[in-house]
């Protein structure tokens, strides 16, 4: 899609053209653009894409919409360049060319001069790995089988039956080669939101993205009635990043191929807690499609892993003035589970963890990042 808003950091929020509703602006968190503005009402504005103009609403604000310094009283169409202003916030209208898609699986071979893609490397990974999946799925969720029985026993993951079906799999493609970035991510919003480790989508080294198009492919897992082993893949781009928090935010933008997303495009969006109401000795858990990091193989989302635990202690983060930058679990965890959701006992997201070289400066590699540590990362303006 070639519409994008641009907020203040830089970071850019895709406008779909099939969403009927636009891309929402407002205070409160069921918008798109979250911004924290006090001049900001809870519903302030949103912008919707037909074919190649887009189109600037107010939703009735308190304090009304400005583009390019003046007020509108109706509907209107943007250009490339436009600065709108919602309270104090400006945010920047972009047009882009649509960016090629990946090639498709059934692509003709190519000849051996040509550069890989990433997309058939991802195909063949889900394809080989992804049937663990039916195998994990029955033994992790009974509950969404039918009983053998009539009194079937209550099944242990019941809880985190949302959390599992929130659960994704993410990978950014490394340059120009068939190898990717693998990790886990966790749907924030039934609109695409992803929330995933720093170092998945950005390379610490340079704080940029591991390919030049900003792409990353996000798994889903189908909706209820779908087969357990495959996975649904999207086209992503970070909107947000935070190389002290080691957590970033993804927006689904696109289908594998490059098509929009369908008007009916949905995602389950896993129940958020709170993580400062977390206490030591509380019930955690951690969900994961273990992989190998780097240049992960055929073991690409073989399976889904669930690790139980405790939370043992809360460690501060003077970097980021926080008195919880961590929880120290006792659940062990490595490289192959970066990016894992942490949930509390009644399966909501508390936490992110965010790899071991992250975790380390703690003072271990299984300590997980609070969840409310994210909120910066998807709410924009003054905290």
């Amino acid at each position: 899609m070639p519409w994008f808003l641009i907020e203040p950091s830089g970071y850019r929020y895709p406008i779909s053209e099939n969403e009927e509703d636009g891309l929402s602006i407002g205070r409160t968190p069921d918008n798109d653009v979250v911004l924290s503005d006090p001049g900001v009402s809870r519903h302030h504005a949103y912008i919707r894409v037909r074919g190649q103009e887009a189109w600037l609403y107010d939703r009735g604000s308190a304090n009304g919409v400005w583009l390019n310094g003046e007020r509108i009283d109706a509907p209107r169409l943007m250009k490339h360049g436009d600065v709108i202003q919602v309270g104090s916030t400006q945010l920047r209208m972009m047009y882009a060319p649509p960016e090629p898609p990946p090639a498709s699986p059934t692509t003709p071979a190519t000849p051996a001069r040509k550069k890989p893609s990433a997309t058939p490397y991802v195909v063949l990974g889900a394809l080989m790995g992804l049937l663990g999946l039916v195998a994990v799925g029955l033994a992790m969720l009974p509950g969404f089988t039918r009983a053998s029985t009539p009194t079937p026993a209550p099944s242990p993951y019941a809880r985190y039956a949302d959390a599992i079906r929130a659960t994704v799999f993410v990978l950014t493609p490394m340059g120009d080669t068939p190898n990717g970035r693998a990790g886990t991510g966790v749907i924030l919003t039934k609109k695409g939101r992803i929330l995933t480790a720093y170092s998945v989508a950005i390379n610490p080294v340079t704080g940029r993205s591991y390919n030049r198009s900003n792409q990353v492919m996000v798994g889903v897992m189908p909706a209820e009635g779908g087969q357990t082993g495959d996975l649904v893949w999207y086209l992503a781009h970070v909107v947000r990043a935070d190389r002290q928090r080691d957590m970033a935010v993804l927006q689904i933008y696109a289908l594998r191929d490059g098509s929009p997303l369908p008007n009916s495009f949905r995602l389950r969006a896993i129940p958020l807690g709170d993580s400062d109401a977390l206490q030591p000795d509380d019930a955690i858990a951690v969900i994961s499609f273990p992989t190998g990091g780097e240049g992960v193989g055929p073991s690409l989302g073989k399976a889904l892993a669930l690790g139980e635990g405790r939370a043992v202690a809360f460690l501060p983060d003077t970097a980021i003035q926080a008195e919880r930058g961590w929880i120290v679990t006792d659940i062990a965890l490595s490289q192959s589970n970066i990016g894992a959701p942490a949930l509390d006992g009644e399966g909501r997201l508390v936490g992110l963890y965010p790899g071991p070289d992250a975790s380390q400066k703690s003072g271990a590699g299984n300590n997980v990042r609070p969840i409310n540590l994210a909120r910066p990362l998807w709410v924009t303006g003054p905290q």
